[in-house]
Order: structure tokens, then sequence, then C-alpha cells
């Protein structure tokens, strides 16, 4: 039985989670896409899993519907074949939804491709968003985990390694990094690989404006990686510039990254800053110091300090694959950091930083990215 035809310009959302506040990296990329394909003139069907959020009213304002399934969380998901991250949220109830016409469907990351070998989908056309090469990412965390932890993130690497295969059976990817395009287009051939960069908030770079003399890390506080980022710089950085003020800003600190930071001479933080306090606090520091040790995906908030802020100092993995580097002052040791701090205090950010910036980040304009969805399915015939 054929399925009822869709307005030309329909198109379903699956969200691993819902994506509402867009408050880290994976949701403000989905919420700012959803805003964008709105705008584009998409009647826009969103389905989203529910845990840990509430359903957002502020959703109907970039969807026409919004669907919300359950997450299981029983530990009988993970003995699935499948990833964990993949298994939990199955959902039949989904799959009927998004048979209730015959328009594209955009799946936010390997987490929601449970039906994209579906047969009852084989006709649809099927995006992929990758929003990093998931088994690098859980393998990353498998190597900084302990204990049963440890043991998780080993077997969901090697799930996600297999599972991934599906992708197969995708219309498109769209790619998130230049070095996550090049590795989805060389392992999958055969399924065009897109580059469609990371969707976010801001609209423009911000003008010149005074700067006060801090140093800020801002991220989300509970998250391994920002906890070993911001206990990174409090050991080998700050004490190499004994002079500095520093603000460490993010949501949910982890008890023992408050007890680091009050007793380190210089530092203070702000713990769940509103939207609009973070915003001042990137805008107004002298530097933003973003690190990582893990060099997969793109991390939205390196495009919020680039768009909202003055100098921003990074180490090399914070620009893989973004094509950035030009807009951000690069150090990868402790002494080059504290070297870098130094002679970027005594230079103010200028119109020529900023002009730099503006160039690059023109890769970045949603509008133009959506228009490179809407080039793809104006070609694009269901396989």
């Amino acid at each position: 039985m054929s399925l009822p035809h869709a307005p030309h310009s329909r198109i379903h959302v699956v969200s691993l989670q819902v994506p509402f506040p867009a408050d880290y990296g994976g949701v403000i990329d989905i919420y700012y896409k959803l805003k964008a394909l709105k705008e584009a003139g998409y009647e826009v069907w969103l389905h989203t899993f529910c845990y840990g959020r509430e359903p957002a009213e502020e959703l109907n304002a970039v969807a026409d519907r919004v669907f919300y399934y359950p997450r299981h969380h029983s530990l009988l998901y993970q003995l699935s074949i499948a990833p964990y991250i993949v298994s939990s949220r199955h959902s039949s109830k989904l799959l009927a939804d998004l048979l209730a016409d015959d328009a594209p469907i955009l799946f936010e990351g390997i987490h929601c491709c449970g039906h994209l070998a579906h047969r009852r989908l084989r006709n649809r056309i099927k995006l992929v968003r990758m929003h990093n090469v998931e088994q690098d990412y859980y393998k990353e965390l498998s190597q900084k985990a302990s204990g049963w932890k440890k043991l998780y993130y080993t077997i969901e690497a090697v799930k996600l390694k297999r599972y991934e295969k599906k992708l197969r059976h995708a219309n498109a990817i769209l790619a998130i990094t230049e070095s996550d395009r090049n590795y989805f287009e060389t392992t999958y051939p055969h399924t065009p690989t897109l580059l469609l960069p990371a969707f976010h908030a801001e609209s423009s770079v911000a003008p010149l404006s005074p700067k006060e003399n801090y140093i800020l890390y801002h991220g989300n506080l509970s998250v391994e990686e920002n906890i070993e980022a911001a206990e990174y710089i409090l050991r080998h950085i700050v004490p190499l510039v004994p002079n500095a003020t520093w603000i460490f800003a993010g949501k949910n600190p982890s008890g023992r990254l408050v007890r680091h930071i009050a007793r380190t001479e210089g530092t203070r933080l702000v713990a769940n800053p509103s939207a609009q306090q973070m915003s001042q606090l990137i805008g107004k520091a002298a530097i933003n110091l973003l690190i990582t040790f893990q060099p997969t995906g793109l991390k939205l908030k390196l495009l919020t300090a680039l768009f909202a802020g003055g100098h921003c100092l990074v180490n090399s993995p914070m620009l893989t694959g973004t094509g950035l580097d030009k807009a951000c002052i690069v150090a990868d040791t402790p002494g080059e950091m504290a070297s870098a701090i130094e002679q970027a205090m005594q230079k103010p950010f200028d119109e020529t930083a900023r002009l730099t910036r503006i160039t690059l980040l023109e890769l970045y304009d949603n509008r133009k990215n959506i228009d490179r969805i809407t080039g793809f399915l104006k070609n694009q015939k269901p396989s």
C-alpha cells in the first residue's frame, strides 16, 4: 500500500533527545537546524525521545508537530546486539508515525537509526546527521574511564563500529566536520556524504566591545571531557600565569571540580549561569580558553566563543576538521598557552582580527547550510 503524499516541503526530524533548552553541543545543532528549516519554509514534524527532560512547549515555535517517545532504561537493552544508545531508543510508535506519509526523514545521530534499514522505509529519502564518529568517541571515553564504565564504553564502541554499516541504507550522510566527511566518504563510498557544519544561535560576529581582565573556560561541567579540561587548566596553566583572574562557568559542576576551584588562588566558579549571563561572560572575557583531549566532532562552544567573544585560545584537537585555525590562537603545551595568554592580554582583539573571523565563519551560516539540504533533496529520488 502506498503512503499518503506529503506536502513537497514537509520533513520528519528524529531527535535523540528533547532539543530544548538548547544548552549543549548536540541539541544546539538540532534546535537551530529545526529553526532554520522552519524559516526556510519547511513543514517540520519533530520526533524526539524524552528522558531527563520534560516536553517543551517552546518546540512548537520550530516544529509544526512534535511527537514524544520514551527512552528505555532497562539493563536488558544493554544485552542487545545493537548499541545501547540505539536499542534504548527503539520505538514501534516512531515507525508508525514516520509511515504517516512519504516525506523525507532526517535522523539526528546514529542513536536514532533503529528503523533506518527497515523494509517499510526502503523507498523513503533518508538523511543521517552524524555529530561525530561515534565509535571513536566511545573508544576515547573508554580509555579515560575505569570499572564498569570502562567496560560499558568499550563494548559500546565495538557495537557502534559494527552497527555503523547501517549507514549504507541512507541516501546521504551529513558530516559535521571536514575530517568526519573524509572518514564517512572513504568508509561508505556508495553513500553520498555532505559536509554540513554545525547549526548554532549566532547570526553574526559581535562588534568590538570593551573587555574585562579575566580568562574564561566554559562548558557543561558535569561532563567528564570538560571536567578533565578544566582540571588540566587548573593544574598546569593557572600556576604559570599567577596574576591572572580565571572564571570557570557551566552547568552542574562536579563536586571535585568545585573543590579544586575553591582551593586555587585567582579562580572563581559561576555554576549554572543563565543563557544571558553566559553570553555576557563570553562576550566580556579578555580570552576564551577552550581545550579538549577528544578530537571528535565539533565543539559548539568554540563557535559560540568565536561569534560572541574576543581572543579565543585553543589547543589543536579543538580545531580538528573545522577550518577555523586562523580564527584562533593555537597552543598545545602549558608553557605555550601561558605565553599566548600574556601576549593576548597586552594586545586587544581588534577589527583586523574580527574581519578575518567573519570571513572564516561564513562556512557556518545557518541559512546557507539549510540550502545544502534543500539542494540535495530537490535532486534526490527515493532509493
